[in-house]
């Protein structure tokens, strides 16, 4: 996410940057689009990548307003009872 902060990239650029494989990053990618976190768009064969600014904006919002409620969250979850 930070790399795409600064511009828009292809898969490629992304895969070298980061070192991962082009199916790892393709899974990651994925799951980002899905939350509407990056957008793609094609051109020719090549798929570029860029953040949705309004959707993170949101999250963002989303979770400092999460963040003030957390002192009135339990400590430990149902699991570690």
């Amino acid at each position: 996410m930070e790399l795409l902060k600064r511009q828009e990239l292809c898969v490629c650029d992304l895969c070298e940057q980061l070192d991962i494989s082009q199916s790892k990053l393709s899974f990651h990618l994925k799951n980002l689009k899905e939350a509407q976190l990056v957008r793609s768009r094609q051109e020719g064969r090549w798929i570029y990548y860029c953040l949705n600014l309004s959707q993170l904006a949101l999250l963002e919002n989303y979770l400092s307003q999460y963040q003030q409620f957390q002192h009135i969250l339990p400590a430990h979850s149902c699991e570690e009872q």
